[in-house]
C-alpha cells in the first residue's frame, strides 16, 4: 500500500528498495562523512541518486521576468518583442533562443544534475566499485516542465563529457506522493534514458517497473 503522506522523494526511494536496492549508508566506510547517493544495488553494481522537483518553476513570475530580460537582449537573434502578457511556445522560437529559454526554466534541473553527479561519484569512490552504473532519478508532478524537457536539460548538463558519473537517467512524471493524490486516479509516466548507449541492466529495469506498479 502506498502511504499518501510520503513525499515524492520518499516514494521513489521506497520503490527502489522494493526493487532490491539498499540505502548506501551501511556500505560506506566507518566514519565516512562525505557526499553520498541514495540507493545501491550492490550486485549490479548500480548507484542511484533521487531528485524530486517540488515546485513548478516554469510557472513562476521569477522565470517570466528572466525570460523577458533574455528576450530583450536577443531580439537581433530572433527573440520575440514582448509588450504585454502573452503565452509563448518554445517550438515557435529560433533554436538558439529556445535553448536559452530552456536553461532558464530548467535551472534547478541543471543544478541538481551537477549535484547528483558529485554524490554518485563520491559514493562510487568511497565504496571502491568497479565499472559501476550511475543512475540519476528525477521524480516530478506533471508540471509545465515535462519529462521530455527534463531529459533535454540533463543531456545539456552532461554534454561535452561532463558529469561522467551519470550513466543514465530515469524520469518519473506522476502526481503520486503529492497532496491529495489518489493511486486509483493517477497516471504515471516512467522512462529510462542511457548515456552513450550504455544500457541499464534489463532485469533491474523490469524490477523497478514491477515495484512501481505494486
Amino acid at each position: 500500500m502506498i502511504c499518501l503522506m510520503m513525499d515524492q522523494h520518499e516514494l521513489m526511494v521506497d520503490v527502489l528498495r522494493a526493487a532490491g536496492g539498499h540505502p548506501v549508508e551501511p556500505y560506506l566506510p566507518e566514519g565516512y562523512d562525505g557526499r553520498r547517493a541514495d540507493i545501491l544495488f550492490a550486485d549490479q553494481p548500480v548507484v542511484v541518486e533521487v531528485k524530486s522537483i517540488g515546485s513548478d518553476r516554469a510557472a513562476s513570475t521569477e522565470v517570466a521576468d528572466a525570460l523577458g530580460v533574455m528576450f530583450a537582449k536577443n531580439i537581433a537573434n530572433g527573440a520575440p518583442v514582448i509588450t504585454e502578457k502573452t503565452t509563448i511556445h518554445l517550438y515557435d522560437l529560433p533554436e538558439v533562443i529556445a535553448h536559452k529559454a530552456m536553461r532558464i526554466i530548467g535551472k534547478r534541473v541543471l543544478r541538481e544534475s551537477v549535484d547528483a553527479n558529485k554524490q554518485i561519484k563520491a559514493t562510487i569512490a568511497a565504496l571502491g566499485l568497479e565499472d559501476p552504473y550511475g543512475l540519476l532519478v528525477f521524480i516530478t508532478p506533471p508540471f509545465r516542465l515535462d519529462r521530455r524537457s527534463i531529459v533535454w536539460l540533463v543531456n545539456d548538463a552532461i554534454k561535452g563529457g561532463t558529469c561522467r558519473s551519470i550513466n543514465g537517467i530515469l524520469v518519473v512524471d506522476t502526481p503520486l506522493g503529492t497532496s491529495g493524490a489518489l493511486p486509483s486516479a493517477s497516471n504515471a509516466f516512467i522512462s529510462f534514458h542511457s548515456r552513450d548507449g550504455r544500457k541499464f541492466p534489463p532485469a533491474l529495469r523490469e524490477a523497478i517497473g514491477v515495484a512501481w506498479v505494486r
